[in-house]
């Protein structure tokens, strides 16, 4: 059997890549830049994206966010810490585009001075700061997520949906880090049961990070359902035709790695109309050959459909194609189609004695494959 390409984004010739670098979303967009210039009413700006609801004023007014209880924003500390940590932070708003890694002494300085003093939204906007400083530098995620789950903690009695958006915050950069554990447990109960009020596009990019750090622990039928969930976000959007096809791929695969093959069959064909309809051939035969290796090989090695109808349409879909231009990539597909036929004919008259055996004992391996 040949092998699946589960995620792609570029096709037609080009090596395909993973489905959550779309190159359309910054993978660090709109999280992690948020509250550059809170202290400094603003001054500074924001680096990328949009600070939380309720942290769009200033800690110089610390009112009462929406739902919050009263003493949660209440008076300011007047300490000498407290007003030292202020200082801090208005310096650090100031400086964290240009120089973030000062911006973050500054702003650990002011949690150390300060940090006794300071109560409920104060405090939790000089957490926020300091998420966008750490996230400003490269290679920091651990850092990013360490700091946004502490951010989010202290916004949970102030204001519930700042405090999803920084355990997202935190979640995707754990899965950036490649701790998918972390990842998995910090956007578990967000995105189940909260109300993230993320555009659909960008709600869409962190269901399929969190649905591949599911499968990395293997947690194969939540990452699908992940996977169809994001799909169904850009259903209809012009804009995202590739994203979305490209998302529906991705849950056929991963349905198919969990034992769900009626379902991943029925995945695949509407993947490969999807790529159908933006003529992108390359994943489209892919979506078609793996169709029609469930169609062969259904349950008690039964075949479950006319899996030669579904070849034999492809083969001569990729024959006009190359009449039309032989291009490499178009004789590839064209070569692979016809070598994964033989092998089905030989499945198919029990020639192969590996009839209906998987192709990988390892779904991860098969999901990796290309």
């Amino acid at each position: 059997m040949g092998t699946v390409g589960p995620v792609t984004d570029v096709f037609d010739g080009e090596s395909p890549r993973v489905s959550t670098e779309s190159g359309e979303v910054d993978p660090r967009s709109p999280d992690e830049a948020i509250g550059v210039g809170l202290a400094a009413g603003g001054a500074a700006g924001t680096a990328r994206g949009v600070a939380p609801a309720g942290c769009r004023g200033t800690c110089d007014q610390p009112g009462p966010v929406s739902g919050a209880e009263p003493s949660s924003g209440g008076c300011r500390c007047s300490g000498s810490g407290a007003r030292a940590a202020r200082r801090l932070a208005e310096l650090a708003a100031l400086r964290v585009i240009d120089a973030p890694a000062a911006a973050e002494e500054q702003l650990r300085r002011a949690l150390v001075v300060g940090g006794s003093e300071l109560r409920g939204r104060e405090l939790a906007v000089l957490h926020t700061q300091l998420v966008t400083a750490v996230a400003a530098q490269p290679g920091r995620d651990r850092d990013v997520a360490r700091a946004a789950a502490t951010a989010a903690e202290c916004w949970q009695p102030i204001s519930a949906a700042d405090s999803v958006h920084l355990r997202l915050v935190a979640g995707r950069a754990w899965h950036r880090a490649g701790r998918h554990a972390e990842a998995v447990a910090a956007l578990d109960l967000p995105l189940l049961n909260a109300e993230t009020g993320y555009p659909p596009r960008e709600l869409a990019q962190v269901r399929a990070e969190f649905a591949e750090s599911l499968i990395r622990l293997g947690r194969y039928r939540q990452a699908a359902w992940q996977f169809t969930e994001a799909a169904r976000l850009l259903a209809g959007s012009t804009a995202d035709r590739h994203r979305h096809a490209d998302l529906v791929w991705s849950a056929a695969v991963t349905r198919e790695c969990c034992g769900q093959e009626a379902e991943a069959l029925g995945g695949y064909l509407c993947a490969a109309d999807l790529w159908g309809d933006q003529d992108k051939i390359v994943p489209r035969a892919q979506c078609l050959r793996a169709a029609a290796w469930l169609q062969l090989r259904g349950e008690s090695n039964r075949v479950r459909g006319q899996w030669w109808v579904t070849i034999e349409a492809l083969l001569a879909e990729l024959d006009r194609r190359v009449t039309a231009d032989p291009a490499a990539h178009l004789v590839e597909e064209l070569e692979r189609t016809r070598s994964q036929y033989t092998q089905m004919c030989e499945q198919a008259t029990g020639a192969d004695e590996q009839e209906g055996a998987p192709l990988y004992a390892d779904p991860l391996v098969w999901w990796e494959s290309h």
